[in-house]
């Protein structure tokens, strides 16, 4: 990782988007939580703040066609989560362009209260009649801004210094 890791309590200053409990069918055979669920529940917590926070709910992509796919992810796991442990999943949006946004979803071990797993992804907003890349909406555009401002924290994100935002000079 390219930066240092936030603390448990600053992981704690973004709202979370999943709180629960692992249940047993998430642990694999090495009697921790398996590798998929840790996408799993990074992917659900930032299309939850993409659906409540940024305008992107299910009647976007159905009145107003249009939706994000996920065009890259990096995991950096960093302590293990077993079964019955309490977990809580936060987002911070990190930065954005006209079509593509950078975040990172920060798993949370509520029960050792430690910072578990680091999901780094890259949206790409989509035109779903042509499956291309387009621009958000002012709307949308303004509702990732407040947010940018919002997750503008004191201490940097978390990042793995290998994706992001590229732009074209």
């Amino acid at each position: 990782m390219s930066t240092s890791l936030p603390t448990y309590d600053q992981v704690l200053e973004l709202p979370a988007q999943i709180e629960r409990v692992v249940p047993d069918e998430f642990i694999d055979l090495n009697g921790h939580m398996n590798i998929g669920r840790y996408l799993e529940l990074g992917g659900t917590a930032l299309w939850s703040r993409c659906r409540t926070d940024l305008g992107m709910g299910d009647e976007y992509i159905s009145a107003r066609g249009m939706s994000t796919f996920t065009a890259e992810h990096h995991l950096t796991y960093l302590a293990e989560i077993v079964q019955d442990e309490e977990v809580s999943v936060h987002v911070r949006l990190v930065e954005r362009s006209d079509k593509v946004l950078h975040t990172v979803t920060l798993i949370a071990n509520r029960t050792r209260e430690q910072l578990s797993c680091v999901v780094e992804a890259t949206l790409v907003h989509m035109d779903m009649s042509t499956r291309r890349p387009t621009p958000y909406p002012e709307d949308v555009a303004a509702l990732i801004d407040t947010g940018l401002k919002a997750d503008d924290l004191a201490w940097p994100a978390p990042l793995c210094g290998a994706m992001g935002v590229r732009r074209r000079s």
